[in-house]
């Protein structure tokens, strides 16, 4: 019952014409507007200084986006965290730590780097400090603006956009469009969107926010990896005609699907909830719900399930490259303008 009742809401928020569709906006409509005016009211006491940010003593990356998960956030900051060292620099990564799989994602991706779940942003980046790091990155901290950023960068799915663009509860949006306009950068995200949509999300977004840079980024299926520490990994394309049983606890799970199945596979969905903690009877239940077929994740259920599943279970998962297919340049200059800024 509780699994039927999340997927309703899932589709309903995406805007599906669902059963009571039309009986649950109406009713959460005032909430919605309510929901809204608070946070358009909570923003402009921050702009007007009524509201106070705090400085942190090292430059600040917020990586963020308006919507509700599904943006791409944490292989981006990873990203961004790469690109600093590559600069010479030594970043920390300060997150909220939500479900705690964020936190081992990220230290999957970069293994050197700094992991700092911390619910106050401005002691996680002094700890950062006093760990050695120069610069740090906030992982889903658009809102948070208790702590002053030297860099903002919002990110906004292709794949989302063209949904249901109502506010919490009613829909997925924490914000609407016009806040945007606080971002310093606008990353443009696509994972099973075809570049052509992604570069009309572009020009729509230039006449909301027309002063902003705009960059596109593929989140690219890079390789099928194992589950248990093969990591040389085989090509996505090798499940084409393949009948896979694919586990996700995604706030959007259909973009990972779409890609899956434009590599050819047959997929079924074996949905949970985002930040879904598996038990050991999870873990039987998708071993056996799977029979034969190869079981496919991503790493945010493979830093759960890889103590759960055993070996023989062949399990494998989806690994991702982020891709700069349009604006490089002014990423890099974003960041070495962020960078400035001198630790006192």
């Amino acid at each position: 019952m509780k699994d039927d009742l999340r997927k309703w809401i899932l589709r309903w928020w995406a805007g599906e014409h669902v059963k009571h569709a039309i009986k649950a906006s109406v009713i959460l409509w005032p909430v919605e507007h309510l929901f809204g005016s608070v946070v358009k009211l909570r923003n402009r006491f921050y702009d007007l200084g009524f509201l106070a940010s705090e400085t942190a003593p090292l430059p600040v990356i917020s990586i963020g986006n308006i919507g509700v998960g599904g943006a791409g956030k944490t292989p981006f900051a990873a990203w961004i965290a790469g690109r600093l060292i590559e600069f010479g620099r030594r970043p920390g990564i300060v997150l909220r730590g939500y479900g705690e799989d964020e936190i081992a994602v990220h230290a999957e991706l970069n293994p050197d780097v700094p992991i700092i779940p911390a619910a106050k942003r401005l002691a996680g980046a002094r700890k950062a400090l006093a760990r050695g790091c120069d610069a740090v990155i906030l992982d889903d901290a658009f809102q948070h603006r208790v702590l002053r950023r030297d860099l903002d960068i919002v990110l906004v799915s292709v794949e989302q956009w063209g949904g249901n663009r109502r506010l919490m509860p009613r829909g997925p949006w924490r914000e609407r469009e016009g806040a945007l306009a606080r971002a310093d950068l606008i990353v443009v995200t696509r994972k099973s969107a075809d570049l052509a949509e992604a570069e009309a999300l572009m020009t729509a977004l230039k006449r909301h926010s027309p002063d902003r840079p705009i960059v596109v980024c593929h989140l690219k299926p890079k390789s099928l990896i194992g589950l248990h520490g093969d990591s040389t990994g085989v090509q996505i394309v090798s499940l084409r005609g393949k009948s896979v049983l694919a586990v996700a606890s995604l706030a959007d799970p259909v973009p990972f699907i779409r890609q899956l199945e434009e590599a050819g596979a047959e997929v079924e969905l074996e949905s949970f909830p985002d930040h879904y903690a598996f038990t050991a009877e999870d873990a039987a239940n998708i071993r056996e719900r799977a029979g034969k077929r190869t079981i496919v994740m991503t790493r945010k259920e493979a830093v759960k399930l890889r103590a759960l599943l055993p070996e023989a279970s062949g399990a494998v998962v989806l690994d991702q490259e982020v891709v700069i297919e349009s604006g490089a340049t002014e990423i890099d200059r974003a960041l070495r303008r962020a960078l400035e800024r001198q630790i006192p």
